[in-house]
């Protein structure tokens, strides 16, 4: 592609030649010749502003100056790549990590209804539920599993904050979110028995209940 600069000169045009990145002239005779750069020639601010434009375009990576007018330029900005963490799911509404009552009640720690959810780079979430229907007493607690996270049962992947949406297990229907917690959840540490969600905010009357951990960027 070439850009045409009609000048005042001995020559009848000037081509400017993205790929050749130079100067071309096409004398009256139809003789085309190759000229220095602008600045050399002493040629007019405008051919050289578009000389110094054709050159940056032409080299990969090369920097310039965008041409301005009344101080601004005429190309635009590029804005620079950002990278965003993807959110990071773990469990259902209806299956996963779903805990169920037997003879009314929730099995509690050691029990059936105990959970090691792990997810995303190094995040960890291990807890349980307890309690049963009749006096309404249930409620989830951080859970003391012998292994790494033994003192510590909670933990974002890095870079991200996490929270626990509780769903009724056979309809699907979401019934209580913990919000985005703190790390520890606490403000001291994670350790079993640490109840966060109390008998106060458990949805009474559900049977099963099915977890979702939802984590997102900071």
């Amino acid at each position: 592609m070439s850009v045409d600069t009609p000048v005042t000169s001995d020559y009848h045009e000037s081509h400017i030649d993205l790929g050749r990145m130079g100067i071309e002239m096409t004398d009256m005779d139809g003789t085309r010749s190759e000229a220095a750069p602008a600045e050399s020639h002493g040629l007019s601010g405008r051919r050289a502003a578009v000389k110094k434009l054709a050159l940056g375009a032409g080299v990969a990576g090369a920097v310039w100056a965008a041409p301005a007018i009344n101080g601004t330029s005429v190309v635009p900005a590029v804005a620079g790549a950002q990278t965003t963490l993807p959110p990071i799911i773990e469990g259902g509404p209806t299956s996963g990590l779903c805990a169920e009552k037997t003879s009314g009640c929730y099995s509690g720690a050691g029990g059936n209804d105990q959970f090691q959810a792990t997810f995303g780079s190094g995040g960890v979430w291990n807890f349980f539920f307890q309690g049963c229907s009749a006096l309404s007493t249930e409620s989830v607690a951080l859970a003391g599993i012998l292994g790494p996270n033994l003192a510590n049962a909670y933990e974002p992947p890095p870079g991200y904050k996490c929270k626990m949406i509780l769903h009724n297990g056979n309809s699907g229907d979401q019934i209580y979110d913990t919000g985005y917690v703190s790390n520890p959840i606490n403000g001291i540490a994670d350790t079993g028995g640490f109840v966060f969600i109390g008998t106060a905010d458990f949805p009474d009357g559900q049977n099963k209940v099915c977890v979702v951990i939802q984590c997102d960027p900071v």
